[in-house]
C-alpha cells in the first residue's frame, strides 16, 4: 500500500511538474541581436575636409573600433558594416545608390539597430576663413564717370563651431519609415508577393505604425544615452535632433536609427581630437556605454522612460 501510494505520489509530482512547466513562460529572444554600423561617405564621396583629415576616413576608423568594442562587450551580438574599406557601400557608382544599398543591406540582415557615423561641418573652410566687412565709401572718376565703390576691411575668422548631434528621421515622414518596415516584415514573412502577406493591407500598415511610432521612440532614447555619454565626457552636445529634409539613410531602414556627428572637422582642435587615438576611444567608449544603458532598457521593459528625464536641450527635440 505505501510502495502504491509513492508510485501515484510520483506520477501525480511529474505531470504536476509538466503542467507547470507548460505554463512557464518561454526563453525571450534577445532584443539586440544584430547591429549594422554604417561608416559615412567612403570611396569617391569624401566628406566633409577638415584642415589634413576627411571624414569618410575619420568616420571608418571610429565606426571600424565602435564594431570591436562592441564585439568584445557583448560577444554574442552580431555586427555588419555598410563598408570595411575606403569604398562607397556596394561599390555604387552614385551616392543615391550607395544610400539605398546601406538601407537594403541593414533591411535583409534584419537589423535591430543602424547606428551611422559622422563627422560635421558648419559651411566654412576649416581652421580660419576671411571675413570682408564694410568700412565705408570711396568716390572714383569725375563728371558722368564719377562711382561710388564701396571699401571693404578683410580680417580673418577662427573656425570655433563644435559639438556632437546625434538626429533621428523625421517623425512625420511616415510613409517611406513605414514602407522599410513592411517590407521588412514581408520578408520575415516570406514571400511579400503572398496573398497572406499583403503589404498595402491596413492591417500591414497599421502593424507598421505602431512599429514606426516603438522604433521612434527607441531611436529617440538610444540618440539622447549618446548624446549624454558626450556631455558627461567634457564634449559640447547639441542633443537629438531632426533634420528639415529627411535624412535618406534613416527613412529607408526598417529598424531604430541613428546617425551620429561625432563633431566637427572643419574645428582644428576638434579635428585633431576626432583623427587622434585618444580621441576616438573615448568616441567608442562613449557610445558603448550609451548601449549598454540602450540595451538594459529594452530588455528591463523600460524603454519608454528611461533616460528621457532633463534632456530638454537648444536644438532637442
Amino acid at each position: 500500500m505505501i510502495k502504491k501510494t509513492a508510485t501515484l505520489l510520483t506520477i501525480y509530482g511529474i505531470a504536476f511538474g509538466l503542467q507547470s512547466f507548460d505554463k512557464m513562460p518561454p526563453m525571450q529572444k534577445p532584443l539586440l541581436r544584430t547591429i549594422i554600423i554604417d561608416p559615412g561617405h567612403g570611396g569617391f564621396d569624401p566628406g566633409t575636409h577638415g584642415l589634413f583629415s576627411k571624414e569618410k576616413d575619420v568616420t571608418l576608423n571610429i565606426s571600424l573600433k565602435l564594431g570591436k568594442a562592441l564585439q568584445g562587450a557583448f560577444p554574442n551580438l552580431k555586427i555588419v558594416y555598410t563598408r570595411t574599406t575606403d569604398i562607397m557601400p556596394g561599390n555604387k557608382t552614385t551616392i543615391q545608390d550607395g544610400i539605398r544599398y546601406r538601407a537594403e543591406l541593414a533591411n535583409r540582415l534584419h537589423g535591430d539597430l543602424f547606428i551611422c557615423i559622422h563627422c560635421n561641418s558648419n559651411g566654412q573652410p576649416a581652421g580660419q576663413y576671411p571675413v570682408h566687412r564694410l568700412t565705408g565709401y570711396k568716390i572714383t572718376g569725375k563728371g558722368k564717370k564719377k562711382k561710388k565703390l564701396p571699401v571693404y576691411v578683410t580680417y580673418w575668422m577662427k573656425n570655433s563651431t563644435t559639438g556632437t548631434a546625434t538626429y533621428i528621421w523625421k517623425a512625420d515622414r511616415s510613409t517611406p519609415k513605414g514602407d522599410a518596415i513592411n517590407q521588412r516584415n514581408g520578408e520575415n514573412m516570406g514571400d511579400s508577393t503572398n496573398s497572406a502577406f499583403d503589404l498595402n493591407s491596413p492591417e500591414t500598415k497599421m502593424r507598421a505604425l505602431l512599429y514606426e511610432k516603438k522604433y521612434f521612440a527607441n531611436s529617440a532614447l538610444f540618440g539622447t544615452l549618446v548624446e549624454r555619454e558626450f556631455a558627461k565626457s567634457g564634449r559640447q552636445s547639441d542633443g537629438i535632433k531632426q533634420r528639415q529634409i529627411g535624412i535618406g539613410v534613416l527613412q529607408a531602414t526598417g529598424m531604430p536609427s541613428v546617425l551620429i556627428e561625432t563633431g566637427y572637422l572643419t574645428n582644428k582642435e576638434e579635428e585633431r581630437y576626432l583623427s587622434s587615438k585618444t580621441g576616438q576611444k573615448q568616441v567608442v567608449c562613449n557610445i558603448l556605454n550609451a548601449f549598454r544603458q540602450y540595451k538594459q532598457a529594452l530588455e528591463s521593459g523600460h524603454a519608454e522612460t528611461a533616460g528621457l528625464k532633463n534632456t530638454t536641450r537648444k536644438g532637442e527635440l
